[in-house]
């Protein structure tokens, strides 16, 4: 095999084209840096710049796959504005899911002293009409304290951001359960 060194753009995309994968972790590895830098400088995290990386690097072969691809600038170009753009989306989407935060983001129900036992036995009970991960990401959350790093890593979410919004739909979800078969006045006294 011919060392990576010869591999300029064209030859990248030949063998990207060809499917070799040496030439995407080539493609991978010599972008790292960069992009890197680009999105710790831009509030993120070591584990977003490998997710990003990564994504990009599927959108880059996805893109090259297609015959009619030409390329019109550097193939690293190309990599970091879909990374850029990548890097982006999920800023936007991370703004969007803390707004959706609202009063349910408080730390435990099982601090809450004003919670009746008879409510949140209420409130277990409609859990277990949930489907499994939404009643497990509910119960971390609200009765093991864990914050959405380390659920996201128990339930091998992509990172934190997505396990808060999985948890918002979930509560929400939760929410619309309790609501069709209780009112208000139903929890207060």
């Amino acid at each position: 095999m011919w060392g990576r060194s010869l591999w300029d753009d064209d030859t990248l995309v030949t063998e990207i084209r060809k499917g070799n994968k040496d030439a995407l972790a080539y493609l991978y590895e010599g972008n790292y840096a960069a992009i890197k830098s680009y999105i710790l400088k831009n509030s993120g995290g070591i584990d977003d710049v490998d997710d990003i990386l990564q994504d990009a690097v599927v959108a880059v072969w996805q893109k090259v796959a297609h015959p009619e691809f030409e390329l019109t600038a550097k193939l690293s170009t190309f990599l970091f504005a879909i990374a850029k753009n990548l890097w982006l989306k999920a800023l936007n989407k991370a703004k969007r899911t803390e707004a959706m935060e609202d009063h349910h983001e408080y730390r435990a129900i099982s601090t809450a002293p004003h919670i009746e036992s008879k409510d949140l036995q209420i409130v277990v009970q409609y859990m277990d009409k949930l489907g499994d991960t939404c009643k497990r990401l509910l119960h971390l959350f609200y009765f093991e304290e864990q914050d959405m790093k380390e659920i996201a890593v128990q339930l091998s979410f992509a990172n934190s951001d997505t396990a808060k919004a999985k948890k918002y739909q979930c509560f929400k979800k939760l929410e619309q359960l309790v609501k069709a078969h209780f009112n208000k006045s139903d929890f207060i006294g």
